[in-house]
């Protein structure tokens, strides 16, 4: 029997521990050689970046959207004809969204676009191609809004007050009135209803080619996940609101046979007012050839939404991005102007604002112990918001500035309050400060808020008057502190959803007559401090509303208000109060 060397056994050992550390390196190689790299998307080359580097999680909630559609038989979604694709396409995935991998932005190479969200659209300023696919994502996007809009069909209808019809037909003898009413230097009142097929045939050459629309939605204040456990989720995105208004585009021009070409921009960005105004700016620039190719721009926002859009649109006409009667040359990237008509027809502008921070929020709320709490975690974004209470602040005086910029250049602004708004007064939201023809104002009633029939009543004698240019004699500033509704489920969140809302910011636009001349802007401020403290001052502000309805409206809404009065009773506290100090409507004042 042969023994075993002890060098012999020690240096086998040492060869085969030196084998085993070699197969280990290998494999960790190996492994390492395989791991798949993290994926990014370069929009400025024409393939995927397999760096391994990695990509950050933490972006900015700010995107914005573009988007086309054309108006064919086919039915296909399109983008404008003059974007240069360079044969780009789409890739999808099977089980997933689209991934975008080389769709150019304009002027990317010298100006980089938002930063991508953290939820919402994954098409992050970006232009779509005319010839991508995106029946995936927009049946995403928006299932749960058809889905919404589907449930709604079979209950009641929501009410939207004053209609638009209270506006008087044009005709000869209110040509002749308006001229000598101009003569007599006595400024016009309020614009005429009229027929759009007459100016929409001279736009379109008689249908000889589309309408090109362009729908911008603007979303309002987003609130951190503090405030939402009262006052609910943001659901009103920018998205939603030009998804919406697509919808009553089309079903208005299809109605009326006419062609047309609908492009959208969802501009989204949290913030204060100035920042996001000077970050659309950015994002409207450079899509000034877009935009001044279009017919008709209709502007669709909400809550602190409204003065952005108010302040926006003004910046971009006194900076010529938006050239107003295609006239003149404008800020144009790519200096090339074939496909824009310098000679052609003055654009169709319009806003759409829907409970609009105009006037800030409820009087005295920035004193409330919620908001006091609020303050310490994003005081900057929520309480800016109350400095448009005051009328000295520098965020007042550039929207009453920026309201005479937009009507000069024949803007038309439908302003919509919510009944049973928690946040935003009627007040405020119908921007009561300033008045002028082309400013129509509405109030949104939820078929949920139970609204007495009586307050419908007066809100709608009320915003008829205001439309016609007369005085509502200060009752929807007395009232409309006691029509605050509930935290949870107020109408903030719903106005939104009312296609009737969209369809009256539209016919505004399209279906009324300009002024005759120069109509200036009647600018004039109040205190809020003194709404709604006197008990005396009601039953004064419904004495001068029944004067001007018995002057200039029909007897039968006084003598139904009369009758509505008798039959209601109250429930809450705000409206008992209303009741009793209108006790006088017993004895007809």
């Amino acid at each position: 029997m042969v023994q075993d060397n002890p060098e012999t056994i020690e240096n086998l050992t040492k060869d085969t521990q030196q084998t085993h550390d070699e197969l280990t390196d290998t494999t960790d190689q190996q492994d390492e050689a395989i791991t798949p790299p993290n994926l990014t998307v370069n929009h400025d080359t024409t393939h995927l970046d397999t760096t391994t580097s990695s990509v950050s999680t933490s972006h900015k909630r700010t995107w914005s959207f573009w988007s086309s559609y054309k108006s064919d038989d086919n039915g296909v979604t399109s983008a404008p004809n003059n974007i240069h694709t360079h044969n780009n396409s789409i890739p999808f995935n099977k089980d997933g969204p689209p991934i975008p991998t080389n769709m150019p932005i304009r002027s990317s190479e010298s100006t980089p676009g938002p930063a991508a969200p953290k939820y919402g659209n994954p098409l992050a300023n970006t232009y779509i191609p005319h010839d991508a696919n995106l029946n995936s994502y927009s049946q995403d996007s928006t299932v749960s809004i058809i889905k919404a809009s589907e449930e709604e069909t079979d209950q009641e209808p929501n009410i939207v007050v004053p209609a638009f019809d209270i506006l008087p037909e044009k005709s000869i003898w209110h040509s002749m009135a308006d001229m000598m009413g101009s003569r007599n230097s006595n400024p016009q009142k309020y614009v005429y209803r009229m027929d759009p097929m007459s100016r929409l045939n001279k736009i379109t050459q008689c249908n000889k080619r589309p309408l090109k629309i362009l729908i911008v939605g603007v979303h309002g204040f987003f609130p951190l996940k503090v405030l939402r456990t009262f006052i609910g989720e943001p659901t009103g995105t920018s998205m939603k609101f030009i998804t919406e208004a697509e919808g009553i585009v089309k079903k208005y021009f299809q109605k009326r046979k006419i062609p047309i070409e609908l492009s959208k921009i969802s501009l989204e960005k949290e913030g204060e007012i100035f920042d996001r105004v000077d970050f659309f700016f950015d994002v409207m620039r450079r899509y000034s050839k877009e935009i001044n190719s279009s017919d008709f721009i209709y502007f669709v926002s909400h809550s602190q939404g409204c003065p952005v859009t108010i302040i926006l649109l003004a910046k971009l006409i006194e900076t010529g991005i938006i050239n107003i009667d295609n006239s003149k040359l404008f800020n144009n990237q790519n200096n090339n102007l074939d496909d824009i008509n310098l000679f052609g027809n003055k654009k169709i502008i319009s806003i759409l604002g829907m409970a609009g921070i105009n006037n800030g929020p409820f009087y005295g709320r920035d004193q409330t112990l919620l908001v006091k709490a609020y303050q310490t975690i994003a005081k900057d974004a929520m309480m800016e918001l109350f400095e448009l209470q005051r009328f000295d602040t520098i965020q007042t005086k550039k929207l009453v500035q920026s309201i005479k910029t937009i009507i000069a250049n024949n803007v038309k602004l439908t302003l919509v309050g919510s009944i049973n708004d928690q946040l935003v007064p009627l007040y405020s939201a119908f921007c009561l400060f300033v008045d002028h023809p082309y400013i129509f104002r509405a109030t949104f009633i939820d078929r949920n808020s139970r609204t007495p029939s009586f307050i419908t009543r007066i809100l709608k004698i009320a915003g008829t008057l205001l439309d016609l240019g007369y005085r509502d004699h200060d009752i929807v500033k007395e009232i409309s502190g006691s029509l605050v509704g509930p935290l949870t489920g107020g109408g903030h969140s719903t106005i939104y959803n009312e296609k009737q809302v969209y369809e009256l910011g539209l016919k505004f636009a399209l279906e009324t007559t300009d002024t005759n001349g120069d109509v200036p802007v009647i600018y004039t401020p109040y205190k809020l401090s003194e709404l709604g403290n006197n008990p005396y001052h009601l039953p004064w502000c419904m004495r001068g509303l029944l004067f001007e309805t018995k002057r200039n409206m029909d007897n039968d809404e006084i003598n139904t208000l009369y009758l509505e009065y008798e039959e209601w009773k109250p429930e809450s506290k705000q409206l008992k109060d209303i009741r009793y100090r209108l006790n006088g409507l017993r004895y007809k004042l």
